[in-house]
């Protein structure tokens, strides 16, 4: 007996979300992985020197890009809960 579909997705639906869920998760982790590389890379730096400055700059625009993930999957989602793509692609 197969289980009911509780949630009101359709199995495209499910896969998409699936997904979606799936490059947030993967792109949240090479951001981080990039900061942590730009860290350890800084530390063997002059911490007073422009190369530093800069590495520090992009450490924190890397890092501040993370919530934006999260909230273009949260977007996105509600898109896939919409239908709006299924709906899009009757035309």
């Amino acid at each position: 007996m197969k289980p009911k579909n509780t949630d009101g997705l359709t199995p495209a639906q499910r896969q998409r979300r699936k997904n979606a869920v799936w490059g947030a998760v993967m792109s949240s982790f090479f951001r981080l992985l990039s900061a942590a590389a730009l860290l350890w890379l800084r530390a063997s730096l002059d911490p007073a020197g422009f190369v530093s400055k800069l590495m520090l700059i992009i450490i924190v625009l890397d890092l501040g890009s993370v919530p934006l993930i999260w909230i273009s999957l949260r977007t996105r989602l509600k898109e896939i809960q919409g239908g709006e793509e299924d709906a899009a692609a009757q035309y």
